[in-house]
């Protein structure tokens, strides 16, 4: 799949839409509009229909040496479009990947990227409620990006941007927390729902 290839354009272009609508319009991650807007986010479009495979890992783990050493590359997202695994499975593959990437580093050296997964369907029956009832249920809500992804965020940065704290991704869901009941859980649900209708038409077209 060349990155010229239709698809992996499109798979670009709906990811663009979820950063800059979702993430960044709505203010969920401390340090991603600074690291969009400066280049500091890196993508990738693996088109594997079965990322369970030791390829896609392998895949993946060559993504993350490539990037590593740029320090100006805060985010890596990896982008799977042709993915059909459920929420679960998906949060498998990327379990596996997390620990084929400790694996492989020696004793006490932690990796330089903390991997997230995201999924269309991550948070479905919360959103179904339109309601969020806690900081810990916004947190797959609002994970529902267009196509499975993992995101991979440097390591350095919580320290950077929180270095007392020990309960960084705590403060982060609350504050997400206060922003989307301030704007409503439905209007997101419906932003995140309109993004996937524009994904599932163009996809159709390819």
């Amino acid at each position: 799949m060349t990155a010229e290839s239709p698809l992996v354009a499109e798979a670009l272009r709906l990811n663009a839409r979820y950063v800059e609508e979702v993430v960044i319009g709505w203010g969920l991650c401390p340090w991603a509009a600074q690291a969009w807007r400066d280049g500091g986010v890196a993508r990738r479009v693996l088109a594997d229909p079965a990322p369970a495979q030791a390829t896609e890992i392998d895949r993946v783990l060559a993504f993350i040496d490539e990037i590593a050493p740029n320090p100006n590359i805060s985010i890596g997202l990896v982008i799977f479009p042709r993915a059909t695994l459920r929420e679960a499975a998906w949060g498998t593959f990327a379990e596996r990947v997390r620990r084929a990437d400790r694996a492989r580093r020696a004793p006490g050296l932690g990796a330089p990227f903390l991997l997230a997964a995201f999924h269309p369907k991550s948070g479905e029956s919360a959103a179904a409620a339109v309601t969020v009832s806690n900081a810990g249920a916004l947190v797959p809500f609002i994970r529902r990006a267009p196509d499975p992804m993992l995101q991979l965020v440097r390591a350095s940065l919580l320290d950077r941007l929180a270095p007392a704290s020990r309960e960084l991704s705590g403060e982060i869901a609350r504050a997400n927390f206060a922003t989307v009941n301030a704007r409503t859980p439905a209007a997101l649900d419906a932003l995140i729902g309109e993004i996937r209708a524009d994904r599932d038409a163009s996809y159709a077209r390819l």
